[in-house]
């Protein structure tokens, strides 16, 4: 039995474009999720206020911060976003 080169195909790369397939609808199915909820004014206000007040949250504890541990909190945010490694230390 000699399959087709279609075939073939098929059953090479079928399955990894229909995982992709999977991984696309999931995603605008949350965009479109995500998209509801921003144009709900209650719930955009809602965000944006707990985005403030974290940030307002961690500028108190870096404001108060003794001074030796207000270098060791910069260090750690350097090194969480990418800016320094540990081996650098």
């Amino acid at each position: 039995m000699k399959k087709s080169f279609s075939e073939w195909i098929e059953f090479l790369y079928g399955p990894f474009f229909k995982v992709i397939g999977f991984f696309y609808r999931v995603y605008t199915a949350n965009r479109a999720r995500a998209e509801s909820l921003k144009a709900n004014e209650l719930v955009s206000s809602f965000i944006k206020f707990i985005t403030v007040a974290i940030m307002l949250g961690w500028f108190l504890v870096w404001y108060f911060a003794p001074e030796e541990s207000e270098t060791s909190l910069i260090d750690a945010v350097k090194q969480s976003i990418g800016l320094d490694s540990p081996s650098d230390q």
